[in-house]
């Protein structure tokens, strides 16, 4: 809500900025309760990629002193955005007064002011600014420029930071570029290792792939880092997917190797048990078959795998045991 004003229709005080977006996207001021617009600021928006040296205006080149498209000069343009977070009262830098003015949903005001940080790195906020200016272009609804961006960032910067590459992932997963995005997923883990979240949304996009080594690889790092709760969920769910796999192909061996490597989180998952249990049996360990498949049914009591576990042959006689359940009760 802007401090102070009121609606010229309905005198209602309950106006609010909200961003339009599009082509030419603006932040409106309009009353919440009649729908007039109150004000409407539509700053030329700079979509552009921020490459270095541009006009952090519009983001178009300069000729000498002046852009060739805004027509500011470099002095001007510096003025301009200064003038521009005194709209913003109380914030002492272009990133604080950027994250404002996005709380209160002017996000073109936003865009600008992150624009200004991540070029003067003020502050030393120059990275978040950039993040920030990412993210605003994708809620104005420029999904493209915001991928053109975050790949000039990390190919204008000799040492694109961790943040950096991670937002690039993003920004491909997002077009549908899974390839691409696992890969800058990797250069941002190979920054800052402990990102969790990050690493599970890598190993979840590897196994879309395909690419099964480099999958279990990634999932079983997790469990070796004793990742948070929800990234343990994603790397058990792609364990479990990578078992049922290897069982259709007749690799019990690779199956087992998996759980060996699952450790204790194989107790997370019924499915996982299970594959235990069925290899037990195929082994002629009923005992340890049925331990498995109990504990597997205590964390989830129907699964399709059960059945396979009940009918499990003994590799050594070729004959089969269905019914070992009841049959061995130790």
């Amino acid at each position: 809500m802007a401090s102070g004003a009121a609606c010229p229709k309905c005198n209602s005080n309950r106006v609010a900025w909200s961003s339009t977006k599009g082509h030419v996207p603006a932040d409106v001021l309009s009353c919440q309760d009649c729908q007039t617009v109150v004000e409407t600021e539509d700053w030329v928006s700079p979509v552009a990629p921020l490459y270095p040296g541009r006009c952090v205006n519009c983001g178009a080149r300069f000729d000498v002193d002046k852009c060739v498209n805004c027509e500011l000069t470099r002095k001007e343009v510096v003025q301009v955005h200064f003038e521009l977070r005194g709209l913003v009262p109380g914030q002492a830098t272009f990133h604080d007064a950027a994250k404002e003015a996005a709380r209160i949903g002017r996000r073109v005001l936003a865009l600008k002011l992150a624009t200004a940080g991540a070029a003067s790195n003020e502050a030393g906020r120059g990275v978040q600014c950039r993040a920030m200016r990412i993210w605003l272009l994708q809620a104005l609804g420029h999904t493209d420029d915001a991928l053109l961006d975050a790949r000039a960032w990390v190919e204008t910067t000799p040492d694109p930071p961790g943040l950096a590459w991670a937002i690039y992932g993003q920004q491909l997963q997002q077009s549908d570029n899974k390839g691409g995005a696992s890969d800058a997923y990797g250069n941002a883990l190979r920054k800052d290792e402990a990102q969790h979240a990050l690493r599970a949304k890598r190993a979840r996009l590897l196994l879309d792939l395909r690419r099964e080594g480099q999958a279990c690889d990634e999932a079983v790092r997790l469990i070796e880092m004793k990742a948070d709760d929800a990234s343990l969920t994603v790397a058990v769910t792609i364990l479990e997917e990578l078992c049922d796999a290897h069982e259709k192909r007749y690799r019990d061996d690779e199956v087992g190797r998996m759980l060996d490597l699952t450790g204790d989180q194989i107790e997370r998952s019924a499915r996982l048990m299970a594959h235990r249990a069925r290899i037990f049996g195929a082994q002629g360990d009923y005992a340890q078959a049925k331990k498995w498949l109990k504990k597997a049914q205590t964390v989830l009591a129907d699964l399709d795998i059960y059945a396979r576990v009940l009918t499990t042959d003994s590799e050594d006689s070729g004959t089969e045991r269905k019914g070992w359940w009841w049959g061995n009760s130790s």
